[in-house]
């Protein structure tokens, strides 16, 4: 991500968003002179929120009321750095997890830190300080599990063999934070980052994140690990290989309510990252269906909720070629098509999503950083999301293709697709055997026989349809 080093207009293009109405409303958070990251965002009971990160080199915790004035702000310090890349709530407290560096006597590596917070922010004892005496530990996602445990997920540098590099790794914590189990998983390149963690009930946990190195031979793929309850290793999956140092990772990942698992985070196409969602199988990982979104810029996802079978709300980047880079809200359904957006007008992203039911009407809010000089915090609530569903229906219902089935030649035509439409030809376990530009014919002499969905994606939707091709 670029980091330009002006943000023209910022506050100009904000003044007219934010209004006393809590809906439709974009807080900065943060002075002018200041460096800040939002990393979560969680509701409360009382129906506000709580906002975790970093501000300059201190980890910070803020709530925020319902419109998203700052209640009260803490800020953190262990060493030299230090941030809170994830809260929850514990009771009528909260646990928040990150890094600091220089934090442990005698000790330069940077650490995972794991601090018990009061109901307003403060320090409820002393910090937990993990990892190997001189080198690096991270954590990035804390989760309370079944029996009263909270499993950790994250990075940490290991020699295995002859290889040296970053892992993949887990803990499993009691009630009291102690250490029950700390497990690695294979390290299969050198840099392997857990970004974060869903428990599959009665069976174990799935993590997901990336597998990379940017040394000869540079790679980048995502990677997915299940293990069962005690993280033992059960199976490993990567996804899309690439010679590239181009992150392609699984940032966060959910659980549907008919046991598929969805994950998000940002696949390479082409020389861009687009945003990418796919569906996988919680038993072996192996991937079910695929979908990517994004501008002519590199485009991610860093956060995910579920919210129902049919609704799963993301946020992350949207760039186009250039210095544009928004926040981006999306919602898909089960099928992974777009049906909702979430763009605003700063440069910026959202790291962390919640939705909300209030009053029986559903309510968003997102939580990130805001791109400039200096980077502002940045929190925002809304109601309404824009439709993208009648676009998409529109096209499907416009497009002809024949013959189908098809031998050799598809022709495509009744539909004048937007600019930039790519399609892909998948298997039904989501195999992607072709992708391109949108096209009125498609040659498809050399596939195989067999069923396969032909997808379409643009800006605003996407729609796939089901084609055989004969022998």
């Amino acid at each position: 991500m670029r980091f330009p080093l002006f943000l023209f207009g910022l506050l100009a293009s904000l003044s007219p968003v934010i209004a006393q109405d809590c809906e439709n409303k974009i807080t900065l958070l943060g002075g002018d002179f200041d460096l800040m990251e939002i990393n979560r965002v969680i509701r409360t009971p009382d129906n506000h929120f709580i906002l975790a990160g970093q501000k300059n080199a201190d980890a910070v915790v803020m709530k925020l009321d319902g419109c998203g004035n700052v209640i009260w702000e803490k800020s953190h310090t262990y060493g030299t750095e230090q941030s809170f890349r994830d809260i929850i709530l514990n009771g009528t407290q909260f646990i928040a997890i990150g890094y600091c560096t220089d934090c442990r006597a005698n000790d330069t590596g940077r650490k995972i830190l794991i601090q018990e917070l009061s109901a307003t922010g403060d320090k409820t004892g002393a910090s937990k300080l993990l990892g190997p005496t001189n080198l690096d530990a991270d954590a990035y996602r804390i989760r309370a599990v079944s029996g009263d445990r909270y499993v950790v997920a994250g990075t940490r540098t290991i020699t295995q063999g002859n290889v040296s590099g970053n892992a993949m790794f887990a803990y499993l914590l009691d009630n009291a934070l102690n250490t029950q189990t700390l497990q690695f998983f294979g390290l299969k390149t050198l840099h392997e980052v857990a970004y974060d963690v869903v428990e599959i009930p009665g069976t174990g946990f799935v993590f997901a994140g990336k597998s990379s190195q940017t040394t000869a031979p540079v790679t980048s793929q995502m990677r997915l690990v299940g293990t069962n309850n005690s993280l033992l290793e059960i199976w490993s999956q990567e996804f899309f290989p690439v010679s590239s140092a181009t992150e392609q990772a699984a940032r966060a990942i959910g659980r549907l309510p008919d046991g598929d698992l969805v994950i998000a985070g940002s696949k390479l196409e082409g020389s861009q990252t687009q945003l990418f969602v796919g569906k996988v199988n919680h038993l072996n990982g192996a991937l079910k269906s695929q979908a990517t979104y994004g501008g002519s810029g590199d485009d991610f996802a860093r956060d995910l909720q579920v919210i129902s079978q049919q609704e799963i709300l993301i946020g992350g980047l949207r760039s186009e070629s250039g210095f544009t880079e928004n926040p981006w809200g999306l919602l898909v359904n089960s099928s992974l098509a777009l049906t909702h957006t979430y763009p605003i007008p700063n440069q910026g992203l959202f790291n962390s999503v919640v939705a909300f039911t209030d009053n029986g009407k559903q309510h968003y809010a997102f939580a990130g950083t805001a791109i400039g000089f200096p980077a502002r915090g940045i929190f925002a609530r809304t109601t309404a999301l824009p439709s993208d569903t009648e676009a998409v229906r529109e096209a499907d219902a416009r497009l002809q293709l024949y013959p189908n089935p098809v031998r050799d030649v598809l022709y495509l035509s009744g539909w004048e697709w937007p600019a930039g439409t790519r399609m892909s030809l998948l298997t039904l376990d989501g195999r992607t055997v072709l992708d391109s530009a949108a096209m009125s014919t498609l040659d498809l002499g050399r596939i195989p026989a067999g069923s396969y969905l032909l997808q379409f994606r643009w800006e605003n939707g996407q729609f796939a349809r089901q084609i055989t091709v004969t022998d």
